[in-house]
């Protein structure tokens, strides 16, 4: 399946395109059945109006987390390396004069420097080229922990288009260097499924999450008006939890 396909389908599964196609629908026939009508307006609404909310969203992110956060200090156990896995980069960009890392990759990116520099253990990043991308997600990765965080990459893995491929082309990579046993640092929330593809590959999984719901600040009123953030959020945690269903059936 082509990644625009990809791309198009999971537009139309998830909100906000999801809850307009579903006012859409309910519009267009409210003149031949306004039961009907007014049932897909109603859930396209409402639940719009429950995703735009910070309480649900955390709620649905924060059921997702089912590792918890390494214990300091940090000791290896049978561990013999890190594995970072990419989320996403930028194309060219004018003020730097190069590709950079998207925000939730270079979140990923700081805690493995920072397990890095605790453990002293080689190092993986994984993530592939998606056009117009002139680098790889892992190059640029690699980059930013030599340049900005004095960490040096032993592994790049560039093929990955996906979470599973992930798994797949890196545990291949690390297994011929004779590693059955790493850290896998990733997003609390993404942890699950990333351990999932991970372990299926055949090798021993240590999860180092980051980023929890937990750290958010404490909530105020503003948090229970409807937001942009909200509704990022929530799309974020029903990507993963199709993600996982998908997996659980396709691999």
């Amino acid at each position: 399946m082509s990644l625009s396909l990809i791309a198009f389908i999971k537009a139309v599964i998830l909100p906000p395109t999801l809850n307009f196609i579903l006012i859409i629908l309910g519009l267009s026939i409210i003149k031949k059945n306004k039961f009907l009508s007014y049932m897909f307006l109603f859930i396209g609404v409402f639940t719009l109006l429950l995703f735009c909310l910070s309480p649900f969203s955390n709620f649905l992110l924060h059921n997702l987390e089912k590792y918890p956060a390494l214990e300091l200090p940090i000791e290896i156990n049978n561990e013999q390396a890190i594995v970072i896995l990419s989320a996403g980069s930028y194309p060219l960009r004018e003020e730097y004069n190069e590709e950079i890392n998207g925000a939730n990759t270079l979140q990923r990116i700081h805690y493995g420097a920072f397990l890095y520099k605790q453990l002293k253990l080689p190092v993986l990043v994984t993530g592939g080229l998606f056009e117009p991308r002139l680098n790889s997600e892992a190059a640029v990765m690699a980059d930013t922990l030599k340049n900005n965080f004095n960490v040096e990459v032993n592994w790049l893995e560039e093929q990955a288009k996906n979470t599973a491929e992930n798994a797949f082309y890196s545990v291949e990579m690390l297994k011929q260097s004779g590693i059955d046993s790493i850290y896998l640092v990733t997003h609390a929330w993404h942890m699950s499924r990333a351990v999932m593809m991970f372990e299926q590959e055949g090798i021993n999984v240590t999860p180092a999450p980051t980023m929890f719901m937990d750290d958010v600040e404490k909530p105020g009123w503003s948090h229970y008006v409807p937001s942009a953030s909200a509704l990022s959020n929530s799309s974020k945690a029903l990507h993963e939890y199709i993600g996982i269903f998908w997996y659980k059936i396709r691999y």
